[in-house]
């Protein structure tokens, strides 16, 4: 199906639904966001790092309009189910799809944003628990909605830093900007290079003519508020108090050498410095991958590839079998130039570059062992193209044209 037609079938069965449940779709202004990918750069947001995410084909849909009073009703087609609520009695904290919405909902309408209640469907096609950010899709795809529907100002970066605060929160993840950064500020045909510290970032034009990017979805669930992503980012606060007692400029990992690194292994403590030194060398791999992107140096940002999933895996220790098995066995197949896990770890998925003539191989040898190991599939996204957040559709009664349009 070419990407014109999905959307076209995905925009028919929001306002499918959406005339279903609401009973016409006067008023109604359709918008998505991306789900993301990160090709380097893993742990290192939290610690005011570099990152190279890229924006994926799936992405997080909503049909909304705004009602007349201060109502909220939702219906997710994902899990055929409501969520009801006022802005006057918000979801509070939770990890449902809803808290995700009323996250958002709470922190625009503190600073006034929202007129009104608003009603509608939600949809995405990013598969949950995969660490492609079906979260930050979900809050920034709300969050454009509501912007364009009710046409209030914001920046890209401040509503990244709002739904990077609704995940805080409203959630109880304490992420980095990386995700939500991606979702709505990344571009097609480009990955972002971002720096977290001061958010300057640059798109990074992805041209792989024979080459493409492959992400293999281990099926392995992830549950990032319960897992050890925030036993990470704790040990990687006490590397941070440690180097500050030597050098009190130091603010993050972001401003550890390598050379300071060494000078002290080991401490404070073996499994603090693994910590640190995975965080202080990914820094310099996601420098060099850019310039090896920028440049069609392809073979050399394999190996950065390559060298970062080692280093999840062994200092980091944020891999998984799933994930491991799945690596290797990518690595064997004639035409990949590298294979990591990529997101948060603990289950997830694996992001590979291969040649185009070697997907079939890849593909055919992944399923073989993953079956014979775990006797069940893995899934397979080729990153054929991306997408960036934008609105799709309005009401002739809102947009007399009703033409898609890119969110600045």
């Amino acid at each position: 199906m070419t990407r014109s037609l999905l959307m076209e079938t995905v925009l028919n069965q929001l306002l499918t639904a959406f005339q279903h449940f609401f009973g016409d779709t006067r008023q109604v202004m359709v918008a998505r966001a991306p789900g993301r990918v990160n090709l380097i750069g893993d742990h290192t947001d939290y610690n005011d790092g570099f990152v190279l995410p890229m924006t994926l084909a799936q992405a997080v849909y909503m049909a909304l309009r705004p009602r007349s009073d201060r109502n909220v009703r939702l219906y997710s087609l994902n899990f055929a189910e409501w969520a009801t609520f006022s802005l006057d009695a918000l979801p509070g904290k939770g990890t449902r799809w809803v808290h995700y919405i009323g996250g958002v909902v709470a922190e625009l309408h503190r600073r006034c944003l929202l007129p009104s209640g608003f009603e509608g469907v939600v949809y995405g096609d990013v598969p949950l628990g995969s660490g492609l950010s079906s979260s930050a899709a979900l809050e920034v795809a709300t969050l454009v909605t509501l912007q364009n529907m009710f046409g209030f100002a914001m920046s890209g970066e401040e509503a990244a830093r709002l739904c990077q605060h609704v995940e805080h929160t409203y959630v109880g993840v304490h992420c980095g900007i990386m995700d939500q950064f991606a979702s709505r500020l990344g571009r097609a045909g480009h990955a972002l290079f971002l720096d977290c510290r001061t958010l300057a970032y640059r798109h990074v034009p992805v041209q792989l003519t024979d080459w493409m990017f492959v992400i293999i979805d281990s099926q392995a669930p992830r549950a990032l508020a319960t897992s050890g992503y925030n036993e990470r980012r704790a040990e990687c606060e006490a590397g941070v108090a440690f180097f500050q007692s030597i050098d009190p400029s130091i603010r993050a990992l972001r401003d550890v050498s390598p050379e300071l690194l060494w000078a002290y292994p080991n401490h404070p403590s073996p499994l603090i410095w693994r910590r640190c030194r995975h965080v202080v060398e990914e820094n310099r791999r996601v420098l060099e991958a850019v310039t090896d992107l920028e440049q069609g140096h392809l073979e050399d940002f394999g190996q950065c590839m390559n060298a970062s999933h080692d280093s999840l895996r062994d200092l980091y220790e944020v891999s998984a079998f799933p994930l491991d098995l799945i690596v290797n066995v990518a690595r064997s197949v004639e035409g990949v130039l590298g294979a990591r896990l990529t997101g948060a770890g603990f289950g997830g998925c694996v992001v590979v570059l291969v040649h185009r003539d070697a997907c079939s191989t890849l593909e055919a040898c992944v399923r073989q062992a993953y079956e014979k190991h775990f006797g069940k599939q893995p899934a397979f996204y080729p990153l054929g193209h991306n997408i960036t957040a934008e609105v799709l559709w309005r009401s002739a009664s809102t947009d007399s044209d009703g033409c898609a349009s890119a969110i600045p």
